[in-house]
């Protein structure tokens, strides 16, 4: 369990390497001193959490239903609701500012709260969620979302399909947090 976080602290600390490296090459030190336009980051601040709550809530129920029907959990869903707050955040502003794209990665992360939320709620039912909400594993498991398989791995249950499992959720999870990014910031400079 301890190796298992980790090797997950391991990887978000990686892909926060890997969006300060995005950062620092396609964005320029003085966009941070642009004006930001309280109309647009009002509207930013309101689609994007609402596109993370509602997103996040259909991406867990997505998850429990493929876990439901065939077995596995794969964080694909993560991708949809990437870019479900990519494209609110982007339809939120008129002129662009380069907290808005880094709004939308905090949006994200709410959404992975909401989508595990509503994973268990999938899974166990809405009587549940008091007991949900009060288990430390729920909160583990929001942060062990990329390497969920890795936790089955490491207790000596090493099957192909379970290495392919992780990988996949890897791939989707860094995927997922770019893809926010990227659309959030549009073809703006």
């Amino acid at each position: 369990m301890v190796l298992g976080i980790i090797i997950t602290i391991i990887i978000y600390l990686l892909l926060l390497s890997l969006y300060g490296y995005v950062l620092y090459k396609q964005i320029k030190i003085n966009e941070w001193k642009r004006e930001k336009y309280k109309g647009d980051l009002k509207t930013v601040i309101i689609f994007g959490l609402t596109a993370g709550i509602l997103g996040g809530i259909l991406a867990g129920l997505i998850d429990a239903t493929l876990t439901n029907v065939f077995g596995l959990g794969i964080s694909f869903s993560l991708l949809l609701c990437s870019l479900f707050v990519g494209f609110s955040v982007r339809k939120g502003y008129e002129n662009y500012h380069v907290l808005y794209p880094t709004l939308a990665l905090v949006f994200f992360i709410v959404s992975l709260f909401f989508s595990q939320l509503s994973y268990y709620v999938g899974l166990v039912g809405i009587q549940q969620i008091g007991t949900v909400l009060s288990d430390p594993n729920f909160y583990i498991n929001i942060i062990t979302v990329p390497t969920k398989f890795l936790f089955i791995i490491l207790d000596d249950k090493v099957k192909v399909e379970y290495v392919f499992y992780l990988i996949l959720n890897i791939l989707f999870f860094g995927l997922s947090f770019y893809a926010v990014f990227r659309i959030a910031k549009g073809n703006r400079s």
